[in-house]
This record gives C-alpha cells, structure tokens and sequence, in this order.
C-alpha cells in the first residue's frame, strides 16, 4: 500500500481526532467480533511493540485527571474476571518486573494517600485466612534482611512519632491476641543468634519515656502462668549456664553498682511487704541453705548419727533451719563456737572488729536463745551442740540425743 509506512502529521490527526470526537466507537459493547485467527494474527502483530515515550507522555496527559463516570463504575461494579481470563492475566505477567523507574513512580503516586476505612476492611477481609508460602516468606525476609533495605526503613522512621491515635489502634489490634506455639517457635529461630539492637547500649530512652514505662507499669500483676512460664525457661540449665558465662570476669563499674543501688533503694523506698507476700518470703526462705555446704561440725554430726544408724534429715524447712531434724519433733543445732558467740560467752573481745563486734555476736545469742524458746513452744525438742563438743567428745554428743530421744 502507498501510505504504508507514512505518518499523518500533527493537524491532519487534530482534524481526524475533532471529527471523531463524541461519536462511539462501531465495536463498543461488541463481543466475537473477531474470530481466533485474527485475533491470534493481532496479538502477534503487536507483541514486542512499545510505546514511544512521546505517546505515552500523550496518553498519559489525555487521561490525567479524568475519572470513570457513575454510569461507568456501575457497570463494573459485581464484574468478576473469570478463571480462564485471571489464568491468561497471571501468565501474561509472569516473570515480568517492573523497572525502578515504574517502583519509583508507583510509590511516589501512591506517597501521602490514606485509604478509607472501607477499603482497609475489604482488604482486611480479602486477605483473612490467607496463608503465604514458605517461598514466599523467604523472599520477603531475604528483601527485608538487605542492609540498604534496613537502612532506608531505619531513615524512613528515625525521627518520626506515632500519633496517639494510631498508638490507641495498634493497643486495641493487639490486646487477647496470643502467639500459637509454632509462631513462638519461628520467632524464636529467627532470632537466635542475632545481636539485640540494643545491647550495650545506654541512654537510648528519655527520662520522659522511662516514665512513662514506669506509670504504665505501676499496679499491674503478671497472671500465674506468666510467672510460671518465665522461671521455667530461666531455671533451665542451658538458660543459667548462658546467662553464667556472659557474666564470667566481668565486674560492673563503681558508677553501674551505685545507680543499681539507688534504683533497688528508690524501688523499695516506702513500699510495704503485703501479708501474703511476706507469708511467700518466709516460705521460700526456710527452704535456703545457708551456707550452701555443710559446716564441719555438721558433717561431724551427721557421721556420728549414721555410724549409730540414727535416722534424721538436713536443714528441715521450719523455724529456725535445724541443722539435723529426727522424727517426730527432735531439733538439734550444731553452732560454730565463733559464728554462734562461744568465744564471746568465754571472754573474747571482739568490739575492735568493725562488723562481728560485740554488739553483733550478743544479737547472734539472743536470736538463737528466741528460735529454741519459739521452737519448744510449739512442741519441738530442741538440742543445742556447740562445735568444739562435737569434735572432742563425741561420746558425750551422742548421749545426749539418745537421752532426748527416749
């Protein structure tokens, strides 16, 4: 054909474009006008074939800031693409990506846009009960874990403050939700190995947000379950011996010990112990061994009620700890001549000692004097051994149980 190849110049396509203007178009509303063939022949006639750049910079300049009438959207409203039509769709589109260019546009459209509620529920809803795959997760997680993509997360957020009201939503999202064991799990790996972002770090919140932390906090009780899960995972012997190991030679400064200090003072400052919890305290107390190794008139004492198959037990949890319990109600104490103020009763001077003074050791023989008074009060027998009869003369030590025994 002659005109192959030529191009209208630009008034001959204004004067076309005029005349066509409000006419419709001979295949609006038609379908099949087309058989196979020919579509198949115009599809391949068109594939690999771009826009110059100049007619889409037209295209785009006709259609901005035109919006589909009423009538329009009516039409398409409840229209749902059939399954052959979404197939052809996705398979069009696979393996495609837009360049940066298009991303870079696309966000810059879509910067500043808030959806309307209504469409943040439809989303919501579309999306409920979908599940990615785990291909899927790991693209998502490989992306998100490039240091240039954190590096533009961390500058996109630095500085900026969510509103109350959002901070009201994100609350409200969260509160009755649980993580499922497998999601506790998946964290969890996740997370091994990694830094937390604030290790070693100090200062990183504003005597305002530890305020703020602190009121949020005042008055609220963790539940049973909470605590019980809490210190079944710190007691277990990996967890201690972690948290052992990171503590191995490391001292903390004269400043750390000062500020911890002050902070356990000021916690505590005008806070009373309620009934309940001093009732824990004594409880969990009585079951504390101190020292945690067995003394040496102790070990001694034991021997001599085994050798003599004497049945007993160590460090019964009631008052006072005995140091060697026989049933049903026989207490017997094995006292350190010094710790427990023999040397004292015997004339020693201790008052140039700035801590096991006199004073000290005359409180010490008091306390043990009460606990004996207290014990019998409540129908235990109660049997007071000091070491150096324990270690001399034995024989005698072992009289007097069997005496208290019969």
């Amino acid at each position: 054909m002659a005109s192959k190849g030529s191009k209208l110049s630009a008034e001959t396509s204004a004067k076309l474009s005029a005349s066509l203007k409000g006419r419709t178009a001979w295949n609006k509303g038609k379908t099949g006008i087309y058989s196979a063939e020919t579509r198949a022949k115009i599809s391949a006639s068109l594939t690999g074939k771009r826009h110059s750049p100049e007619h889409i910079a037209k295209m785009r300049s006709i259609m901005t800031g035109k919006k589909h009438s009423p009538e329009s959207i009516a039409k398409m409203k409840g229209k749902v693409f059939s399954p052959e039509h979404k197939a052809k769709i996705s398979a069009s589109l696979t393996g495609k990506k837009p360049s940066p260019e298009t991303i870079a546009k696309r966000i810059a459209i879509l910067k500043g846009r808030k959806l309307s509620p209504e469409t943040r529920a439809k989303l919501s809803a579309s999306l409920k009960g979908r599940k990615q795959s785990a291909e899927t997760i790991a693209k998502r997680t490989a992306s998100l874990n490039k240091p240039e993509t954190r590096a533009r997360i961390s500058a996109s957020i630095t500085g900026k403050k969510r509103s109350a009201e959002t901070r009201a939503r994100i609350s409200a999202s969260h509160i009755g939700k649980k993580h499922s064991p497998e999601s506790i799990a998946k964290i969890s790996a996740s997370l091994k190995g990694q830094i937390p972002w604030n290790k070693g770090k100090t200062g990183i919140y504003s005597a305002e947000t530890r305020a703020k932390i602190s009121a949020s906090k005042t008055g609220k009780k963790q539940s049973t379950e909470t605590i019980a899960k809490r210190t079944a995972s710190l007691n277990k012997p990996e967890t201690l011996a972690k948290m052992s190991a990171s503590h191995v030679g490391k001292k903390p400064s004269a400043e750390t010990r000062a500020k911890m200090s002050a902070s356990s003072t000021r916690h505590f400052l005008g806070k009373k112990h309620s009934p309940e919890t001093k009732a824990k305290i004594v409880e969990k107390r009585l079951t504390q061994v101190i020292p945690t190794k067995d003394t040496k008139p102790e070990l001694k004492l034991q021997q001599l009620l085994n050798t003599n198959n004497i049945q007993f037990t160590k460090h019964k949890p009631i008052l006072g700890q005995p140091d060697v319990f026989i049933e049903p109600n026989i207490c017997i104490f094995a006292d350190g001549d010094y710790w427990h103020g023999w040397n004292y009763l015997q004339g020693e001077d201790f008052s140039n000692q700035p801590k096991f003074n006199n004073e000290y050791f005359e409180k010490k023989i008091k306390r043990d004097q009460s606990i004996t008074t207290r014990l019998e009060v409540q129908g235990y027998k109660v049997l007071r051994l000091w070491e150096h009869e324990i270690i001399k003369e034995p024989k005698k030590c072992l009289d007097r149980i069997r005496a208290i025994l019969q």
